[in-house]
């Protein structure tokens, strides 16, 4: 089943570097979430979260690459 074709959301680069800076601070609170988790389903879910964090933190443009023209 194939899944419709999203566009990314058009934003400012203030917008997106907002976004990943939030995701950025979400990706820490997990890790010190994840260390502090002594339930193992609880920590594995927690390292799901965080791997979906990373994927869309690397799916962010970043202000430090240039513009496509």
């Amino acid at each position: 089943m194939a899944s419709p074709t999203m566009a990314a959301p058009q934003l400012e680069p203030e917008e997106w570097e907002l976004l990943a800076q939030l995701l950025e601070n979400k990706q820490r609170e997990l890790l010190a979430e994840i260390r502090h988790t002594t339930k193992r389903a609880f920590r594995e879910a927690l390292h799901d979260r965080l791997n979906h964090v990373e994927e869309l933190l690397g799916k962010i443009p970043r202000s430090s690459a240039a513009p496509e023209s």
